[in-house]
């Protein structure tokens, strides 16, 4: 619930624009909620290991009444529930009601477990039969898995007439008869970690595992992809998926069971995948619905294959990767997933990030859960990431789901990236043909990196393939290359040029020919909420029958570092 009629209804009117129907509330008759009732456990006999690191400055905002999510926030007397207060929307009530933030609270010790332990009494009763809204698949789901692993300090010693262990079983039980309903695909898979880890908690008979340990396999088949990406292309939703799949296994070596072939296999190819997108700072690029990710979380699930080798290109995910000393530059060379597991994807193909010895320079405006979804759906666009953007078109056409009430890019077609390496020199040449249907023009992206990574050197060209022919529309068609910049760095005037300053003092100029040049404001949301920034733009006007040296199609640009 929020506060004001108006604003009620525009965020009414944006949740079901942007959530479509994973937005919609959980269905149910009388016949579903008796098949949620059943008995309930005395007690949990085994909790699943909390492998994801809290941050302790935000458990002592949530300790004092500060609750933050995104943009919004919201101010309580100490020790009351968050939901027992009107809030700013729905997208914060949703968020709350996963209970992310209740690694956080107990990472500041016995005051905040105890405040964690009667939040989740409060919450069971006022929510825990059932709620429509607060019950749907991927909000249980999360909601479950963060009270498991909050383990003992939160679910042990209950008196004989707690609901929670009953309210907790009906929610698992939901799990277990609604997910095959739900249009969320990587909800989905959480569902099954969250039932697996509460079949060993309870003790549940080796049938009922063996069950849901093929339904992981398969799902998790369907999902992960030869290289060890996501097929969503979301660099934090593996993340994510790693973490999980190391503490289930971990439940297996608590109880001597031998790990699963399924688990040990794709557990390598993972890691292997997320070392190598891994940037300097620790965190990882930003692409399709993910952010910077917690550094901790990624250290430490990674840490097992510290000595694993490094690979430079990533085809079936479709990344490229520039290294040279100290400078890295990730290329996203892939197209669209497929609709179903698309509806958080960007149209970014062929955008690129860029950083020096850990400090992100060139971004993208990227994207974060905790975000208001109206940020989230602006950022989707082609016109969010460092790349070109003809005539203000989107490179991917966006496309309804109708199974999700959501929009899903797709494409673009003719996507190569053709990877060049001679001793410490590496180039890459890249097109796509995003543009080729509605302009008749196909894009394509030059990068050189030079061996001691001080120069990055890049060439951005339209042209129109000779299988096309000549079109008499000879109209010019607008253009602009972007360049939007991390939130850390600073600019200023260099002469002709621009200098970029990272937060170390260390300093890139900007430096291009190119005539129509200017500065503007950007986003950035990969840190959890909305920051300004800066973006370089380039324009021009192509020439709809030229090829890629006509001047009118090209632009050359380079980023130097100051010496």
């Amino acid at each position: 619930m929020i506060q004001g009629s108006s604003a009620a209804e525009k965020d009414l009117e944006d949740w079901r624009r942007y959530r479509g129907r994973i937005g919609d509330d959980a269905r149910s008759t009388p016949v579903y909620k008796m098949k949620l009732n059943g008995p309930v456990p005395d007690e949990l006999n085994l909790y699943p290991q909390n492998v994801r690191t809290g941050n302790e400055g935000r458990g002592s905002d949530l300790l004092g009444g500060m609750w933050k999510i995104g943009r919004n926030r919201l101010e309580i007397p100490a020790g009351v529930p968050p939901w027992s207060r009107p809030g700013p929307s729905r997208h914060f009530a949703d968020r709350l009601h996963r209970f992310h933030w209740l690694t956080d609270l107990c990472s500041i010790g016995p005051e905040g477990q105890r405040l964690g332990r009667a939040l989740i009494a409060d919450w069971v009763q006022n929510f825990g039969r059932w709620n429509g809204f607060v019950w749907r698949i991927p909000v249980t789901a999360d909601r479950v898995w963060n009270w498991l692993v909050g383990g003992p300090n939160l679910l042990d010693n209950l008196p004989p007439d707690s609901e929670v262990l009953a309210s907790l079983s009906r929610q698992v039980r939901h799990l277990q008869h609604g997910t095959t309903n739900c249009g969320e695909p990587r909800a989905i898979l959480k569902s099954l970690f969250v039932q697996l880890a509460f079949a060993f908690a309870t003790g549940e008979d080796d049938r009922r595992i063996a069950s849901l340990e093929a339904q992981l396999e398969f799902t998790l088949g369907d999902q992960i992809l030869a290289d060890g990406g996501h097929v969503s292309r979301n660099p934090e939703a593996l993340l994510d998926i790693l973490l999980d799949l190391q503490t289930i296994d971990d439940l297996y070596l608590r109880t001597g069971r031998p790990s699963l072939a399924f688990v040990t296999k794709t557990v390598p190819r993972i890691s292997g995948m997320l070392k190598f997108l891994r940037m300097g700072d620790g965190g990882l690029p930003i692409m399709n619905g993910g952010g910077e990710g917690r550094r901790s979380d990624l250290k430490n699930a990674l840490f097992p294959y510290a000595n694993m080798r490094a690979f430079a290109f990533a085809t079936k995910t479709g990344i490229q990767k520039l290294e040279a000393a100290n400078t890295r530059l990730l290329l996203d060379a892939g197209h669209a997933p497929s609709p179903e597991y698309g509806h958080e994807a960007h149209a970014g193909c062929l955008s690129f990030e860029l950083e020096d010895h850990g400090e992100r320079m060139v971004v993208n405006c990227g994207s974060d859960r905790d975000v208001d979804p109206v940020w989230q759906a602006a950022t989707r666009r082609t016109d969010g990431h460092s790349t070109l953007v003809l005539s203000g078109h989107d490179c991917s056409q966006f496309v309804p789901i109708r199974s999700l009430g959501l929009e899903a890019p797709t494409g673009p077609t003719g996507v190569t990236a053709k990877r060049m390496e001679e001793q410490s020199q590496v180039w890459i040449d890249s097109q796509h043909g995003g543009w080729k249907d509605s302009f008749g023009l196909i894009f394509r992206r030059r990068l050189f990196l030079d061996g001691d990574g001080s120069r990055l050197t890049g060439e951005d060209s339209l042209f129109r393939p000779i299988s096309a022919g000549v079109t008499e529309d000879t109209d010019k068609i607008p253009f602009d290359v972007r360049f939007h910049l991390h939130p850390s760095v600073r600019l200023k005037p260099d002469g002709e040029h621009l200098r970029i300053i990272l937060p170390s003092g260390a300093a890139w100029v900007f430096k291009t020919k190119h005539k129509r040049k200017s500065i503007d404001r950007s986003v950035y949301l990969a840190r959890g909420t909305v920051e300004k920034c800066w973006q370089l733009v380039l324009s021009g006007e192509a020439d709809p029958n030229g090829d890629a040296t006509a001047d009118s199609n090209i632009v050359k640009w380079a980023f130097v570092k100051v010496v």
